[in-house]
């Protein structure tokens, strides 16, 4: 059959005006024929280095917590870390306590959280108390006590010397009667014989050893030095005490305190000899770029 120009008009004439397209069935066959697309689910990842500290450390707790874990003759309860790079326990009243390696821990169980919280530490640990007024959380040690009821810190023992460094809230220091607030981004230490001693920490460098960070900013070579000590026992002395006096300035991450040794006596134009295989003892000598 052929169709003239006439025909064509008149048709579509036609259809334009019987046709009512149905929409809602366009649309249910559109969706069959469809395929969709979902992507992929993700593994979350850590958003910070402290935050896999945390889990490695938690991990080295279950694997190991029967050994680190137990109950003396003495009838106290003992944590202690031998092995672990650090380990956290969680204490009768809620708080936790993340202990370095070497690092021991005790407490009475049937006196702890009754009128008090009273705990012993032997090395370097990091707190988080559960806030409790009417319960002081105290830590006794040589000369001085501490006493907090609800904060974040770091606290070092090492002979008779106790230091705290606080990351949140406040604590007290108590020497000999007299008392001593150390807040926030503040360091508090006592050592015996001598006054208690306030000073600022703004960077809480003594927290290294558990976030494997260290800050200077125009820090003094030997404060900067002091910070290895304080937090791996990493000892370094000057070569026939000809000490340089230079100051340091730079961010460090990861805790390799040997690479941030090495990196500290080369901002001097030291030089940087290791004493043993230890690699805990070192040794610098000049002359140096002060």
């Amino acid at each position: 059959m052929s169709l003239n120009n006439d025909d064509i008009d008149r048709l579509v004439t036609t259809y334009r005006e019987d046709f009512t397209p149905d929409v809602e069935q366009g649309l249910r066959r559109l969706r069959a024929e469809m395929t969709v697309v979902r992507p992929l689910p993700t593994r979350s990842r850590p958003t910070s280095r402290r935050r896999f500290l945390r889990f490695a450390a938690a991990v080295a707790v279950v694997v190991a917590c029967v050994a680190v874990f137990f109950l003396q003759s003495d009838g106290r309860t003992h944590l202690s870390n031998p092995d672990q790079d650090l380990a956290i326990f969680t204490l009768p009243d809620g708080s936790s306590i993340t202990l370095q390696q070497g690092a021991t821990a005790s407490y009475d169980p049937t006196t702890y959280n009754v009128s008090a919280r009273d705990l012993e530490l032997s090395g370097q640990a990091y707190f988080e108390v559960h806030p409790d007024a009417a319960r002081p959380f105290l830590v006794q040690h040589g000369e001085g006590e501490l006493r907090v009821t609800g904060t974040a810190f770091n606290l070092r023992t090492d002979g008779e010397l106790m230091e705290v460094e606080v990351s949140e809230g406040a604590v007290m220091l108590e020497q000999h009667g007299k008392s001593m607030q150390v807040a926030a981004n503040e360091c508090g230490l006592i050592a015996p014989g001598q006054p208690m001693v306030h000073k600022p920490a703004p960077n809480l460098n003594h927290h290294a050893w558990r976030t494997g960070e260290l800050k200077f900013d125009h820090t003094p070579i030997d404060e900067a030095l002091t910070f290895l000590y304080d937090n791996w026992a990493i000892r370094c002395t000057w070569a026939n005490d000809q000490a340089c006096h230079y100051t340091v300035s730079g961010n460090y991450r990861g805790g390799d305190a040997g690479a941030v040794l090495a990196d500290i006596a080369k901002l001097g134009g030291a030089t940087l000899r290791a004493l043993d295989a230890t690699g805990k003892r070192y040794e610098l000598s000049g002359p140096c770029t002060e």
